[in-house]
């Protein structure tokens, strides 16, 4: 594990008093009086610690939370900044006190940075340096929101944790459900959350639709503009940005290459230029480091004219269809792998073990549309999961998600 840095104790004023936790800082500023925060109020509401990243969704549920009688906390956790590049001060982490200052409520500043890389980032890196795809976003759910940060916040008093995750939750019995918004349901991302923390978590913007009530409710409930027009990003999870040239904002992301380039120096990893071959053996082109040139499984293969890396010219399309680090090649074909049968180990199961065989549904990746498939147990705490249409892509080191109907049944790793 790395240092722990406790660089951001007391940077929003000196007056802040700061509370140690995980090897990070966490600030306490309490409707308009800093000081330390009382986990469990006189008042006998509930006390809901939130995680409020300074999105619409999570500032949304703030006013929501607070309309169904619950005593809530926003709590922005700092995700990770590497050390050999300058990283800024997301903007988020101003909205989030922005959203609890609005809507008068507690608010902590939780600097995860180095449990970030511990937990998500260093496994993540690690899937990469050995040719799998890893699912870091599964990862920061299971380790971090809802395993971490649970932690905290049962240990201060709270009796549930609420998010803004696109899901929806019955209890009596336990189930997790798809969300109603088929387009931003984020189910397939907490297949792995323990049943116990579950039960205790609240997912107060799961019944809503976000293009049509969502962003409307923001509106309507006064969030911040700098929220209500900030545009979605595809980023790396908990992943700083280096600071601009002028020193004062977020400048450009980093990019997976810097990050397998610095992080497998640091390991002693040789990147190599190799072939790219088609499944015959023959040499189509050139990569310049199987475990740097971080496709994955039915990604299309490109070309870069400067550095005369990836597949010249033929005017066919090429698919990633095999990667072998030990031998340093990748294999293509010119269509999409297809695969009828994976193996899933590593299994989460929400509402206790299914009966095997299954017949459901399943997803391998997101977004995609439910796939019918029959699942049989296997050998070693595995299961077998056969398709009835044959899956493209299957990527090892990606997730497996099986649903019952609207039901998130549990899931495990693709290995096979």
């Amino acid at each position: 594990m790395r240092e722990a840095s406790s660089a951001y104790a007391g940077t929003l004023t000196p007056t802040l008093s700061t509370k140690i936790h995980g090897g990070g800082v966490c600030i306490v500023q309490k409707r308009g009086v800093r000081e330390e925060a009382s986990a469990v109020k006189a008042n006998g509401k509930k006390k809901v610690f939130l995680m409020l990243s300074g999105g619409i969704d999570s500032g949304v549920a703030v006013p929501l939370l607070l309309s169904q009688g619950y005593d809530v906390e926003g709590c922005y956790m700092k995700g990770w900044a590497p050390d050999w590049v300058d990283c800024a001060d997301p903007p988020e982490r101003q909205a989030s006190f922005d959203i609890a200052k609005k809507f008068g409520i507690p608010w902590r500043f939780l600097n995860y940075s180095e449990i970030f890389f511990d937990r998500v980032f260093d496994p993540m890196l690690s899937g990469y340096f050995n040719g799998v795809t890893p699912n870091p976003d599964t990862a920061c759910n299971s380790m971090i929101k809802f395993g971490l940060f649970a932690d905290f916040a049962f240990a201060a008093g709270a009796e549930f944790i609420a998010s803004g995750h696109y899901v929806r939750k019955t209890d009596d019995p336990l189930r997790l459900l798809v969300a109603r918004d088929p387009k931003k349901d984020q189910s397939y991302f907490l297949y792995d959350v323990k049943s116990e923390v579950l039960r205790h978590s609240l997912f107060p913007i799961g019944g809503f639709i976000k293009k049509d009530e969502t962003i409307a409710m923001a509106r309507r409930f006064g969030l911040p503009d700098a929220v209500l027009n900030k545009r979605p990003t595809v980023d790396i999870c908990f992943l700083l940005k280096k600071r601009a040239a002028d020193g004062s904002t977020v400048g450009e992301r980093i990019t997976m290459r810097e990050l397998l380039e610095q992080e497998g120096e640091r390991r002693g990893v040789t990147f190599a230029e190799g072939p790219i071959t088609d499944e015959r053996g023959v040499v189509l082109g050139k990569h310049d480091g199987v475990m740097l040139y971080s496709v994955t499984i039915g990604q299309k293969i490109g070309y870069n004219a400067a550095t005369k890396i990836g597949i010249q010219g033929s005017g066919d399309r090429y698919y990633v269809a095999a990667k072998n680090v030990r031998e340093n090649t990748i294999v293509v074909g010119s269509s999409h792998p297809r695969s009828s049968e994976v193996i899933v180990r590593d299994l989460n199961w929400i509402s206790g073990r299914p009966a095997f065989p299954f017949s459901g549904h399943a997803r391998i990746r997101t977004p995609q549309e439910m796939q019918v498939c029959r699942a049989e147990e296997g050998a070693n705490g595995t299961i077998r999961v056969f398709f009835t249409e044959k899956q493209h892509s299957v990527a090892p080191g990606q997730a497996l998600v099986l649903y019952d109907g609207e039901t998130v049944l549990g899931g495990g790793i693709i290995t096979r």
